[in-house]
C-alpha cells in the first residue's frame, strides 16, 4: 500500500486503493498570494476535507501535494495539493491505521 497518514479523521493516501468507490475525481486545492507564506500543507488538507465532507468521503487518494516559490517574488508562495475523494471500506481503513498509525 501506498504511504498514508491521515488528518481529521481523513486517510491522505499517496496512491491508489484498488478497492476504493472513488466518488469525485481530480479535486484540488491551491493557496497563494499574498501571506500566503503562512500557510502550510495543513491548510491544504482542510480544504480537501471540507470536499470530503461534502461528498461523505473518508479518503482522498492518489494524494499529490507540494510548495513552489515563483522567482523574484518574495511573499508569493504557493500550497498545492490534489487527489480523488474516496470511501474506503471499514476493514481498508483499519489495515491503513494499523500500518501508518
Amino acid at each position: 500500500m501506498a504511504y498514508t497518514s491521515f488528518y481529521k479523521g481523513i486517510a491522505f493516501v499517496e496512491g491508489n486503493i484498488p478497492n476504493a468507490k472513488v466518488v469525485r475525481q481530480n479535486v484540488s486545492a491551491k493557496l497563494g498570494g499574498f501571506g500566503s507564506h503562512l500557510k502550510t500543507l495543513t491548510d491544504v488538507k482542510d480544504i480537501l476535507v471540507d470536499y470530503c465532507a461534502h461528498e461523505r468521503a473518508n479518503a482522498v487518494i492518489n494524494f499529490r501535494y507540494g510548495q513552489k516559490t515563483r522567482l523574484l517574488a518574495i511573499d508569493d508562495m504557493i500550497f498545492f495539493g490534489s487527489g480523488d475523494l474516496a470511501v474506503l471500506d471499514q476493514q481498508t481503513l483499519e489495515e491503513l491505521h494499523r500500518k501508518y498509525d
